[in-house]
């Protein structure tokens, strides 16, 4: 029982000696030199005490009240601890731990597209179409949290016919859809620099753009919010003013045009750890730096993309690749590894296939070199993968998807 008395009275003047260390090592510069004197002599004094097991005198207790009240004096900010102050070292404590995670064993990634889809899923819409209730406020808000779904609406300002601008004929750039959209930097919450499509929309000659994320690409939220212009076999495409525009229908003003939820891209970790003692795996769930990729940054206008991508890995170098029927060969053999490439040579919804494109249009053989990978996105229809942009440089990856943790729907867990 002694004992246990004893082992906290010496835990105590350890805690107590490193405090004093702290106090001292700030504010020795700033303090009275007698002071600074007389702080450093009690602290070696402490120490010595500790040492020969003497925290349980009465030389100990006349000694820790003096340099306690020595360090009231002198502490400044640094003793004794506000309570703001405490705050501030526990989230930089707390904060360079994340950091630390976050460098050496598990990333958090957003998925932003669905080029990955639907092993993964990005961005997805839900549509209120007319006459069909939308969520309320508070059903708004346990969406947000749940699912991560931010409401988008558009009313009509004015009488007329609703238009929107649709890629030109001979230029509609793959990422950017069949409705045309201006990607223009913001910054969220008035703080974070980021990206937003703007697409331009009228009504009765006034001006209604709505704003989305960038990779969000409104044209299935278009198509489901107005299906007998989307079915229009011969569809109204006017020019103005240099700009072709689509009619979507005529409103009168007050009426809904547009009512949608966009919901959260998955959220998982990435495991960074793997990839330091094993190669990757065919099959993997890759995540990579898109920066050493040169086919990307040729896209990008010979600017260097610094992105994180995901895609799945389906060949390494010496691999020779091929597609065939919506089946993706490796090295003359159906590839396997994965649960998706089955699920695509089999097309059983909503697998579609691989698809004859890019460098793999028309049964091309593409021969991967060494220390390089090839990427692809299990969506192959809508996934902008190796086939448009090359090869990914094995010192781009990052790690192996392990882990969805947001949001809380039936793809909760561990990734495939």
């Amino acid at each position: 029982m002694f004992g246990f008395f004893k082992s906290k009275k010496t835990k105590a003047a350890k805690e107590l000696l490193a405090v004093a260390y702290k106090v001292y090592n700030y504010r020795c510069d700033i303090i009275a030199e007698s002071d600074a004197k007389d702080m450093s002599q009690m602290i070696e004094d402490l120490d010595e005490l500790i040492l020969d097991g003497k925290v349980h005198t009465k030389d100990y207790d006349a000694l820790s009240e003096k340099l306690e009240k020595l360090m009231r004096k002198c502490g400044g900010t640094i003793y004794p601890l506000t309570t703001i102050a405490d705050y501030v070292d526990m989230i930089v404590v707390a904060g360079i731990l994340a950091l630390g995670i976050r460098q050496y064993f598990l990333q958090p990634f957003k998925i932003p597209t669905n080029s990955m889809f639907p092993t993964f899923y990005g961005m997805t819409s839900q549509v209120y179409k007319v006459g069909e209730s939308a969520p309320n406020f508070p059903e708004r808000m346990v969406r947000l949290a749940f699912k991560g779904a931010s409401n988008y609406n558009l009313t009509a300002p004015a009488d007329g016919d609703l238009y929107i601008e649709v890629s030109p004929p001979d230029g509609g750039a793959r990422v950017r859809g069949f409705f045309a959209c201006d990607i223009v930097p913001v910054r969220a919450y008035f703080v974070w620099p980021t990206q937003e499509r703007r697409y331009n929309m009228s009504i009765g000659g006034v001006k209604v753009p709505i704003a989305v994320p960038a990779d969000f690409p409104m044209d299935s939220v278009i198509a489901e919010a107005f299906p007998e212009a989307a079915k229009n076999p011969a569809p109204e495409i006017v020019l103005s003013d240099g700009k072709y525009m689509l009619k979507l229908g005529s409103f009168k003003k007050g009426d809904r045009l547009l009512n949608f939820d966009i919901l959260s891209g998955d959220m998982l970790f990435v495991d960074r750890v793997t990839y330091n003692f094993r190669k990757p795996k065919i099959g993997d769930a890759i995540v990579f730096k898109t920066k050493y990729c040169e086919g990307m940054t040729r896209l990008n206008g010979g600017v260097p993309d610094d992105k994180y991508y995901i895609k799945r890995l389906v060949g390494v170098g010496g691999d020779k690749l091929k597609v065939e029927n919506g089946t993706l060969y490796r090295n003359g053999e159906p590839i396997t590894g994965s649960i998706a490439f089955a699920l695509n040579a089999q097309k059983k919804a909503p697998y579609r296939g691989y698809m004859q494109e890019g460098a793999l249009a028309d049964g091309n053989i593409v021969d991967i070199p060494q220390k390089f990978c090839y990427a692809m996105g299990d969506n192959s229809a809508n996934s902008l993968d190796s086939r448009f942009w090359g090869f990914v440089p094995e010192r781009a990856l990052v790690g192996k998807s392990l882990i969805i943790f947001y949001p809380f729907t039936n793809r909760w867990g561990a990734t495939k």
